[in-house]
């Protein structure tokens, strides 16, 4: 069956008049106005997939010889570059070489522009601080004659096309579009300027959003961090000077959090080069912008995620072994993090309202919603959250046995969890629910939450992978149920940690 993009959803009589129609049930509104019975909705799935089976049986015979040479083996390899050996997580090398992916054959030229369209319809928005110029150079590469961007843009969004309409030949497809990426991505590596420039930095971040996209089962997760210590090499490379454009900002943002969730899950500290990099960022122009915009905050919620991972490497790898150290160190980082919040901007606060129903397919946990001045903020207030999640396990991991046991740190993680849940109708149905994609996860997983807490947070990561097209957030989705399950059985099961990749936002 083959996907032939959007249609109207509308009754036969709101499309003969080609009016928009409510497609309110059991009739429309337009036709309960005009007192007349609604002839109803047809069913999508038998008008937007077509059987063309025989032409595509065709079109894999003239095509099989073409395509038989597109496979993963010859990629990109960035130990040719000139990049610092500090820029290693860990003791694994990761170069640019993929084991070979299931290839079946491409459909028509039309699926590209399909992926396309999904892409920016699912996976950007125009909205602050990605909005503007940010936003256009993004359209205006991806129409220009930039083969890697394209390339990568398009596998991105027919992988997601795929998931969402269960087609295994447009997923075959997308990994046709993303063996090409990787051969331009080569080819651009190969040009000194090529190599440091916005399209090819926006490339690599988009190669290992198709990992998380295509994310089937957790032995992806190699081949996303390979992506990810190619972008830490690039960005190096790119110098201060990225830090003169609004563009070389956001790209920067883009990727930070992705090399951290690296380092969180490889249990080694922050490269020292993320570390300068960081520092350039924060001293430059840009940031003082974005903090007279109100985009960056007056204090910097990155240091404190920088000595987070730091920490929890070093107790991961031995270096501190001193529960109480480990604990007063935990304890000074939630005192950060509460006195960033004591003087964060009043253009960020928001407050909380109780809503009676659920409206247009939104759900409301605890029959609460948040009310944020834009969903940039959404997304700031639920990586703190996170953060102080993390931050709190670390405190009861470590509390003294003579304590009595703490009673603050579950609270805290408990009101912290609601809130994350209770901000998702903010997000639902924006391309930036996909933010919420950790959040979630680190809610579902703590013991310390009600079963109905644990569950919402599950089901919203189910409705991300239904609706967004992202098998990462099924596949947590799976293992957050499987955990609660498993958690009845045994007290002494634990589940996979929270070093997930992260999707970014574009």
């Amino acid at each position: 069956m083959v996907f032939y993009g959007a249609i109207s959803k509308g009754c036969e009589r709101c499309r003969k008049r080609k009016i928009r129609c409510d497609q309110r049930k059991p009739s429309c509104f337009k036709c309960e106005k005009l007192g007349t019975q609604c002839p109803g909705y047809r069913k999508l799935d038998q008008i937007v997939f077509r059987d063309e089976t025989k032409r595509i049986t065709r079109k894999i015979h003239q095509s099989e010889q073409s395509f038989s040479t597109l496979t993963p083996d010859t990629l990109p390899n960035y130990s040719r570059l000139p990049a610092s050996s500090e820029l290693t997580f860990g003791s694994t090398s990761f170069e640019w070489s993929l084991p070979p992916l299931d290839i079946y054959y491409p459909l028509s030229h039309s699926v590209d522009e399909l992926g396309a369209n999904f892409f920016f319809a699912k996976y950007t928005s125009n909205e602050a601080p990605f909005s503007g110029e940010y936003y256009d150079w993004l359209i205006q590469s991806y129409y220009s004659d930039c083969r890697v961007l394209r390339t990568a843009i398009e596998a991105v969004g027919m992988a997601g096309i795929a998931n969402v309409s269960h087609t295994p030949h447009i997923l075959s497809k997308s990994k046709i579009q993303y063996c090409k990426a990787l051969n331009a991505m080569k080819r651009a590596l190969d040009d000194p300027i090529d190599a440091i420039s916005d399209t090819t930095f926006m490339a690599v971040i988009l190669l290992g959003q198709f990992e998380t996209v295509n994310f089937e089962t957790w032995d992806r997760y190699e081949y996303w961090a390979a992506h990810v210590h190619g972008a830490m090499v690039l960005l190096e490379l790119r110098g201060k000077e990225q830090f003169t454009r609004q563009r070389g900002g956001l790209l920067f943002v883009l990727i930070r959090s992705q090399i951290l969730i690296a380092c969180l899950h490889q249990h080694v500290c922050v490269p020292p080069a993320l570390v300068r990099m960081t520092y350039s960022f924060q001293t430059s122009a840009i940031r003082r912008e974005w903090q007279h915009r109100n985009f960056a905050s007056p204090g910097s919620i990155c240091g404190i995620s920088f000595r987070i991972v730091n920490l929890m490497a070093a107790v991961k790898n031995g270096n501190v072994t001193d529960s109480v150290v480990i604990r007063e160190i935990a304890l000074q980082l939630d005192s950060d993090l509460m006195a960033w919040k004591a003087v964060v901007s009043q253009n960020w606060r928001y407050y909380t309202i109780d809503t009676s129903e659920a409206t247009s397919g939104v759900e409301y946990f605890e029959g609460k919603r948040h009310v944020y001045p834009n969903l940039w903020v959404v997304e700031i207030w639920n990586s703190w959250r996170t953060l102080r999640i993390l931050v709190n396990q670390i405190i009861l991991q470590n509390e003294a046995r003579t304590d009595g046991g703490n009673i603050t740190a579950p609270s805290i993680i408990h009101q912290l969890s609601t809130d994350i849940c209770i901000s998702a109708s903010s997000l639902k149905n924006t391309p930036r629910i996909v933010s919420l994609i950790r959040p979630l996860y680190a809610v579902a997983l703590q013991e310390f939450n009600t079963s109905s807490l644990r569950c919402f947070a599950a089901e919203q990561l189910r409705w991300i992978g239904a609706e967004m097209g992202i098998r990462q957030a099924s596949l947590l989705a799976d293992t957050v149920f499987e955990s609660i399950l498993e958690s009845t059985r045994n007290s002494a099961f634990r589940p996979r940690n929270l070093a997930i990749p992260l999707i970014p936002f574009f």
